[in-house]
């Protein structure tokens, strides 16, 4: 048992530190999901208001911070939260021999750069499509879901407003999805992430397009 604990309480403060350092520009650029969200969020509001589909809509518009706060939450402060529970599930699985390569169907390593990210991304692409059908499927889900369209005015932020609990099933179904297909570097997660994010926010953006 002790052990569970030790990897709860390590993943836990490790993953304040890690958070840490990306705000504190100490983790190699990449990796730095603080600004690199914070980048992104700007630059897409210059555009709304650069070009507006709504133009009687305030620039900071209804429920504008609510959203902000469900954007840190859910990057950060929910991952943060949830870490030590992921640690123990991988200490789990690899009591019974289950590691990630466990499951790879195919190993891209030796492919160009370029497919690997196409790949990746329409991976993910599908199981966040997968997912998002099951939230509007069924009414136990829906509950949960049904908190992000609560949005009364949209704009980029809307993006990133769900309940918690939608990262509960979006992130063991996203990685359970990369696992099928083995190869891939980190760094390959985080262009992929970055981009998500990009056109998720262009997505509930009030920009003329």
């Amino acid at each position: 048992m002790n052990k569970y604990i030790d990897a709860f309480v390590n993943a836990f403060t490790g993953t304040v530190d890690w958070t840490w350092r990306s705000i504190t520009f100490d983790v190699p650029w990449y990796t730095k999901y603080f600004w690199g969200l914070i980048a992104i969020s700007v630059a897409v509001w210059l555009l709304e208001i650069a070009f507006p589909w709504r133009k009687n809509q305030s620039i900071i518009r209804k429920d504008f911070w609510l959203d902000a706060f469900y954007m840190f939450f859910n990057f950060f402060i929910f991952s943060i939260v949830i870490s030590g529970v992921y640690t123990i599930l991988g200490l789990l699985f690899a009591e019974v021999n289950l590691t990630a390569s466990s499951f790879a169907l195919l190993n891209l390593s030796g492919w160009p750069q370029w497919a690997q990210l196409l790949v990746f991304f329409i991976i993910l692409d599908f199981v966040q499509w997968f997912t998002h059908v099951l939230l509007h499927k069924y009414p136990f889900l829906w509950k949960f879901h049904k908190v992000h369209h609560s949005v009364k005015e949209m704009g980029f932020a809307a993006h990133l407003r769900y309940h918690w609990m939608e990262n509960i099933l979006y992130k063991p179904l996203k990685t359970f999805g990369v696992m099928l297909i083995g190869g891939f570097e980190p760094e390959q997660a985080y262009i992929v992430h970055f981009i998500t994010i990009t056109i998720g926010h262009l997505n509930h953006a009030n920009i003329k397009i």
